[in-house]
């Protein structure tokens, strides 16, 4: 198992048509050192009519218990900037930063530092679209984006924007919200030890 390095993974949730709707997934996993392919469509899925409990968290309560809290907020506040100044010279508007997003990205940056996963799909089974329903956002349309290993919210940025699933996303300009979730954990015991946990949380409301 590699440790430390940079993994991506990235998903998209396309044409949502409220909660149940059915959906389309694409993942790209890969080392950030190797050859990116090209998403890979699963089959669709039906979003629960009643998602499951989310343990969602917020900044406030979980970013004070392994990194000091501005230090965390800031790297949070820098990828929202360097993701609206990827979305500019692509010509898409500015997201605007989400609380309740946020809320859902910050959650589950935790669960996988805390809980020692790296994976979509939350310790409790919950999928993005049940953490984002979970905070009472309503959207139309979706995305998340997560990383682990990389120290700094460039590297991260780098890595997303090299994987042409990711970018997508970051790129997507019908999204007009993000969420953006950072937790750091030294030592990080455990199979997953990344100790660096990202995730973006985009969103179009209805």
């Amino acid at each position: 198992m590699m440790k430390r390095a940079g993994w991506l993974i990235a998903l998209f949730l396309f044409s949502l048509l409220g909660a149940l709707a059915p959906i389309s997934l694409a993942q790209d996993d890969q080392a950030a050192s190797s050859v990116v392919s090209g998403p890979v469509a699963n089959e669709p899925s039906a979003v629960p009519a009643v998602p499951p409990a989310i343990p969602a968290g917020n900044i406030q309560r979980f970013f004070p218990i392994i990194i000091r809290r501005p230090i965390a907020v800031g790297f949070a506040l820098d990828i929202f900037n360097l993701t609206n100044s990827e979305r500019a010279n692509a010509g898409c508007p500015p997201l605007r930063l989400n609380a309740q997003l946020t809320q859902a990205a910050q959650g589950h940056a935790a669960d996988m530092a805390l809980n020692d996963f790296f994976s979509h799909t939350g310790s409790n089974g919950s999928s993005p679209w049940n953490r984002i329903n979970a905070t009472g956002y309503q959207f139309a349309s979706a995305g998340e984006n997560i990383a682990a290993g990389y120290s700094t919210p460039q590297a991260a940025m780098n890595g997303w924007m090299n994987s042409p699933g990711h970018r997508a996303n970051i790129l997507n300009c019908a999204f007009q919200d993000i969420g953006v979730g950072y937790y750091y954990r030294n030592p990080d015991p455990g199979q997953v030890t990344y100790r660096h946990y990202w995730v973006q949380v985009f969103a179009r409301p209805n």
